[in-house]
């Protein structure tokens, strides 16, 4: 028969081993629970804005890039799209930019709040504080302009102000085209255009 300290013993050496499984097993319990709790929160939220987006249609960051016949480089992006439910080819657009790189090396960027595509006539209409800069220093500003987005062929559809390089400007239509033949880009400016002269020091 075993006596009472070999007993204990024992006793204390399962104790021991058991005591320290079972922290351990409702430490991870703990743990699971709360891991289990956050996930189920966050997931509404995340399941609702992908159901709306889906349901929207709305495209992130879509970028359109090419290069005209003449070989100039066009590329246009826009923080997001959503597509006309009623004409697929359309798209409404919002914060757009684009860029020419034209073969004689002039860039021309256009950016606006809003823009509305049309992939099958490759066209965009931008509207909204619409900017037009060029590297050869022009800084223009309009309401709405239309553009292509296979060739250089731009044209606003009211009064343009801003800046070139004789001075500022101010005209009631601006047309942008380009020569094929030398690949230099041409800014016409009509319809009672005012311009203020400033000499360069």
């Amino acid at each position: 028969m075993p006596s009472r300290d070999s007993y204990y013993s024992w006793l204390v050496s399962w104790l021991k081993i058991i005591l320290p499984l079972a922290a351990l097993a409702i430490l991870s319990t703990l743990f699971l629970l709360s891991r289990g709790k956050d996930t189920v929160n966050s997931l509404p939220y995340s399941r609702v804005d992908l159901q709306e987006r889906m349901k929207e249609g709305i495209v992130g960051h879509p970028q359109f890039s090419g290069a005209t016949t003449g070989g100039d480089l066009v590329s246009f992006t826009a923080e997001s799209a959503k597509p006309d439910p009623q004409d697929k080819s359309r798209a409404m657009a919002s914060h757009l930019s684009a860029q020419l790189d034209l073969t004689s090396g002039t860039r021309i960027t256009f950016s606006s709040d809003t823009a509305l595509l049309d992939t099958s006539e490759d066209t965009a209409l931008l509207t909204g504080g619409v900017a037009v800069t060029s590297s050869t220093g022009y800084d223009l500003r309009t309401e709405s302009l239309f553009t292509s987005m296979r060739e250089i062929q731009a044209e606003t559809e009211g009064t343009v102000t801003g800046t070139g390089p004789a001075g500022s400007l101010e005209a009631g239509k601006m047309l942008l085209t380009s020569d094929p033949a030398s690949g230099d880009a041409h800014l016409l400016f009509t319809n009672r255009v005012k311009l203020v002269y400033q000499p360069q020091n």
